[in-house]
């Protein structure tokens, strides 16, 4: 059974519990998904304890008396058991972050760039970039995506962050994003080096950070 569909049944259980069982349930699930335990072995195991939780709960038990005081108690040893990410792993994965939003701010750049300079003649501000705008992307790309991350795994409808289809949308609100982080670095100049960079150079390197991309991060 799929993810998606566990997570359906589930639901459908946790209705026919009784209010205080239902609200244990929904710790025990959010416990569960916020641990490192993989997305399908994970609503396996909370299906198993709902299908027990409503066994139980007609035989008058309540949720305590079948898992015991806390909510995390039950799965305790499982998630225990799994291994937490090497730190290597860990800085790894922040450092494709970051590169992946530096090599997307230079695309903007770049793309930003060419298209001003072939209409006025000059990239005007794609034509610079403060460290102040290097270091918000960079940085703050990995606070955004933990934050998100964190919020997705608590969603009862969802588990684990899956491929989806060409977003223009979230290309769009990434894109503002970007230009508000370059027109930020540019009134603070005075605080922070500016550098002046040609369009041209901008899609350079934001080919060199995607082929990095795929050297590095994504080899097969």
């Amino acid at each position: 059974m799929k993810v998606k569909a566990m997570i359906k049944q589930n639901n459908v259980l946790r209705e026919q519990m009784t209010p205080s069982n239902r609200f244990y349930m929904e710790d025990m699930i959010l416990e569960m998904r916020s641990s490192r335990v993989e997305a399908v072995r994970a609503e396996e195991l909370l299906l198993e304890a709902a299908n027990l939780m409503l066994r139980e709960q007609s035989n008058g038990k309540d949720a305590k008396q079948i898992f015991g005081e806390h909510p995390g108690d039950y799965f305790r040893e499982i998630i225990d058991s799994i291994p937490e990410r090497p730190m290597r792993s860990q800085w790894n994965y922040y450092l494709m972050i970051s590169w992946a939003s530096l090599t997307s701010l230079f695309a903007v750049l770049a793309i930003a760039g060419l298209i001003l300079l072939w209409i006025t003649g000059s990239a005007g501000i794609f034509s610079q970039i403060s460290l102040f705008t290097i270091l918000l992307v960079g940085a703050g790309s990995v606070v955004i995506i933990e934050l998100l991350m964190k919020w997705l795994s608590s969603l009862s409808e969802s588990d684990a962050p899956r491929p989806k289809p060409f977003d223009l949308k979230g290309l769009g609100v990434y894109v503002v994003i970007v230009i508000i982080a370059v027109f930020a670095g540019a009134f603070l100049e005075n605080l922070f080096p500016v550098i002046s960079i040609s369009p041209w150079v901008s899609l350079i390197l934001c080919l060199g950070g995607g082929l990095g991309l795929k050297l590095i991060f994504f080899r097969s």
